[in-house]
């Protein structure tokens, strides 16, 4: 497989992959979170236009939705690289949700889970369910 390979899903990164997507390369993303996006979706505003995150965010899953030459992958980690310049062998891991493909979101294995834990969206400072959509924005729309 050839192409771009562009890690970490937060806005920069998400930025870097579409814009090189849309050039014609084939691009892939990895991200260690379940969602893209990274902190920005946990702001009030951002800088330099200080509108709130869903403004940029929804613009950039928006563009990346429509770009077959874009393929992201969430929950996943770099095991390994090798080669040399121009010539790269990436090897990556990605980690099971947990959650069949199946999810459409609806949330109804929220409310028939017993089991919290600390939210860490919040930096720990409440509480979620064990299977959890990891904030409103979460790209993709799928719980953990």
């Amino acid at each position: 497989m050839t192409g771009i390979l562009v890690v970490g899903g937060g806005i920069t990164g998400l930025t870097a992959a579409i814009e090189a997507a849309e050039t014609g390369y084939d691009v892939y993303l990895i991200e260690k979170n379940p969602y893209l996006g990274g902190r920005v979706a946990q702001l009030w505003r951002y800088f330099p236009k200080l509108c709130p995150p869903y403004c940029g965010l929804e613009i950039l899953f928006k563009r990346l939705k429509n770009l077959p030459n874009l393929k992201f992958f969430t929950n996943a980690e770099v095991e390994s690289i090798s080669g040399e310049p121009g010539n790269f062998e990436v090897s990556i891991r990605i980690n099971p949700r947990f959650v069949t493909d199946a999810c459409t979101a609806c949330g109804e294995c929220v409310k028939a889970c017993p089991a919290e834990r600390p939210n860490e969206f919040n930096y720990g400072m409440d509480k979620t369910k064990a299977i959890y959509l990891p904030h409103e924005m979460a790209f993709p729309m799928k719980y953990v």
